[in-house]
Order: structure tokens, then C-alpha cells, then sequence
């Protein structure tokens, strides 16, 4: 019996030391997993102070900026928040020049599945939802939603922003690039200009829908006289596009996305302005169609109705339903922009495609689109994210 009791508390004592080393920090202990919570509101901090960069001044936008520029971020992601914070303070100069600006932003994360803790590396998906109001004026406000991938390198007994990946189209769609210095000062100039253009042709801008199809249009003769053949109701063409720029719940459309939506959803919104279907060969650049098909079986459409250059090809060329404008100041309700990405779209070809549904109080065209999914944004903004040499194109509807 003693040898017994001497036994079972050596083993006592053994289970003791090895629980001891354990709890101490021994190989065998496994490192805490990333707080969700913790994480979203690290994101939250980081993407409110970041969009605040763009409100004209306050108390609440100024804190929300210093609290984002404070927040603890990895060594590789600090060149990154540096040249994002700049973007953003360079976007605010050129809005002030196109007559933009903004009294307050709201912006709002929810969490797409739980953190995924690898070691010392967490990863987290959100989508952001975000509002500007417009200063000044009862103009609609400016939304968008977007989905971004989080990555978070443990730092201490916490955890340190390390990267995000925009996921929803190309990413100067929805996150504004640093400007070098004849960049910046190109799209200051095209700001500038793009404001005394609009205030100029501030009556003749067609922001009534009801107006823009029997008004005298004196560029349709520079474009030797195209005109559309059918009249068409822009205010439908406005109501669909605003209807769904930014649907809540997600995807509540009525049709099939594309993985790339935003010629999809321009069609559509043309369609229901009254743009006729036509029947042909699905890769034909003169038809021009969307099917809806029963469940189980998927919709298809044409490759003009959801390819940015064949919509192109088809509007312009083939049905001549559009013909295009010297510039962004000649702009009318329910008109088409489309623009180049370089390494997105082919060189000389669009890779966009976006609708005007609206003007700002000084007349500045505000676009809405999907992917990403953008309600009234001002196209100065959409100017200044994007390279020298990039084209666009502008179609009167």
C-alpha cells in the first residue's frame, strides 16, 4: 500500500510539472485564436477613418481620419496606408475643384464568415457599405458596397492590419490610387475644367428625363446629324439603375448576375427605358438580347448585352442607338459612359461601362454601376483613379 500511494502521487506530481510547463508557454501550447469582433472593429476603424479623408472638414470626420491613421497596421502595410491616405486626400483637392463635396460619410462592415486564424496570421471577408452626403445641397447621396479580404498579423496580444484585397472588379473602381505629379496635376486641370463646362452648360445638362428627348441637341449635328430612331423613357432607364445600384439585400436584381455585371446592368436598365431586343446569333455584334430562362436552367443573353466593347459595337456602330460626345460636360440623364483599364480591358477598348442618373448642384454627371455596386458617384472622382491615357467614351442615349 505505500509503495502504492508513493506511486500514484509521483504520477501526480509529474501530470502537475507537465500541466505547469504547458500553461507556461511549452511547444505544446497552441496560440489563441483571433476574436471576430476584435477584428471587424479594427476593419471598421480603418475603413471610417480612411473614407473620412473625403469629408469637408468637422469634428467627427477629422477624429474618425486620426483614429485610421493611429491604428496599428503590419510593417509591409505601411507604405500601403500611407499611399491610400495621400490617394484620398489628393481625391478631396480634385472634388473641391469639380464643385464636390461632402458633409458626412457613414460606413458600415458586416462580416462574411468567421476569422480564419493560420498561426500568427488571421484573415477575415467583409462588405462594405458606405454613404456620402453631399454639403450643401438636397442632392441624392453617393453609396457603393463592395467586399474586401482582410489579412491581420498577430502584434503583441493583439493584431495588426497587414493587407486588404478588394474583390469586387477592378480596384480602382472602388479604392482611388496615389497620383504622381503630372497625374495629379492632369485631373486637377480636367476637374477644373470639367466644373466650368458643367456650369456653363448647366441648363442644357437634360437632368430632366421628361426633357432629354425632344431637346434641340447641337451636338447631334457635330455627329453629322445621328440621332436615335424611337423615343425612349429615360426616367425608367434612371429609376431601374438607381433601383438596384447598390441592392439590399445583396443580389436582389431581377435577372441573372455576370461575374462582371456592369454591362449587364446597364442593358437592363436600357431595356426598361424602352432600348428593343434583337434576335440573332449570340456573338453577333448586331443582336442584342437577354433571355429568361425557367429554373432550373440559367439565363443567357448576347455578348453586347453583357460585354462592355461589343455593347459598344452594337450601340453605336451597328443599331446606331448612341453617338458620342467630345466630353463628360455634354453629359445627359440616363447617358452611357465607358472607360479603358490598362491590364483589365484590351488596349483601346472598354472595360467599363456606367450610367448617369444624376448632376451634382453644379452640374458634375454622378454615375451609378455595378461591380463594384456604385449609386451617384461624381465622375470627377472616377476621372482621378485612373491612368494617363486611359480612354473614355461618352454616349448620348
Amino acid at each position: 500500500m505505500i509503495i502504492r500511494k508513493y506511486r500514484l502521487a509521483a504520477l501526480a506530481a509529474a501530470v502537475t510539472g507537465l500541466t505547469a510547463t504547458l500553461v507556461a508557454g511549452g511547444p505544446a501550447q497552441a496560440a489563441p485564436a483571433a476574436d471576430d469582433q476584435a477584428l471587424i472593429d479594427a476593419a471598421r476603424t480603418y475603413f471610417t477613418g480612411e473614407n473620412a479623408l473625403l469629408v469637408d472638414g468637422g469634428t467627427a470626420a477629422t477624429k474618425a481620419a486620426e483614429l485610421a491613421k493611429d491604428l496599428d497596421v503590419a510593417t509591409p502595410f505601411r507604405a500601403e496606408r500611407n499611399d491610400r491616405v495621400e490617394a484620398r486626400e489628393q481625391l478631396r483637392g480634385i472634388n473641391e475643384l469639380a464643385g464636390v463635396r461632402y458633409s458626412a460619410v457613414d460606413t458600415d462592415l458586416t462580416r462574411l464568415g468567421p476569422a480564419r486564424t493560420e498561426g500568427d496570421t488571421a484573415r477575415i471577408s467583409v462588405r462594405e457599405h458606405t454613404t456620402y452626403t453631399f454639403a450643401g445641397a438636397k442632392d441624392d447621396p453617393y453609396s457603393y458596397t463592395v467586399r474586401h479580404d482582410l489579412s491581420f498579423a498577430r502584434s503583441g496580444d493583439g493584431w495588426a492590419l497587414s493587407r486588404i484585397v478588394t474583390q469586387d472588379g477592378p480596384a480602382n473602381l472602388a479604392t482611388p490610387h496615389k497620383l504622381d505629379p503630372q497625374e495629379l496635376g492632369n485631373v486637377r486641370e480636367l476637374a477644373a475644367q470639367l466644373r466650368t463646362d458643367s456650369a456653363v452648360r448647366k441648363d442644357e445638362r437634360l437632368a430632366d428625363p421628361a426633357r432629354k428627348e425632344g431637346a434641340a441637341d447641337a451636338v447631334a449635328k457635330a455627329a453629322d446629324e445621328v440621332r436615335p430612331t424611337a423615343a425612349y423613357d429615360y426616367r425608367a432607364m434612371v429609376d431601374f439603375a438607381t433601383r438596384h445600384a447598390t441592392p439590399q439585400p445583396e443580389d436582389n436584381v431581377p435577372y441573372e448576375r455576370d461575374t462582371n455585371d456592369c454591362t449587364n446592368f446597364i442593358s437592363h436598365a436600357l431595356a426598361a427605358g424602352g432600348w428593343a431586343e434583337e434576335v440573332g446569333w449570340y456573338q453577333s455584334d448586331s443582336a442584342w438580347w437577354y433571355n429568361f430562362n425557367p429554373w432550373p436552367f440559367p439565363d443567357n443573353h448576347s455578348y453586347t448585352w453583357g460585354g462592355a466593347v461589343n455593347w459598344q459595337r452594337f450601340a453605336r456602330d451597328e443599331s446606331e442607338r448612341v453617338y458620342e460626345l467630345s466630353g463628360p460636360s455634354g453629359l445627359g440623364i440616363a447617358d452611357v459612359v465607358q472607360f479603358e483599364i490598362f491590364g483589365y480591358s484590351d488596349p483601346g477598348e472598354p472595360g467599363h461601362t456606367m450610367m448617369v442618373t444624376d448632376f451634382t448642384a453644379d452640374g458634375t454627371p454622378k454615375m451609378s454601376y455595378h461591380t463594384t455596386d456604385t449609386l451617384n458617384k461624381p465622375i470627377s472622382e472616377i476621372l482621378a483613379a485612373h491612368d494617363d491615357g486611359e480612354r473614355f467614351w461618352y454616349f448620348r442615349t
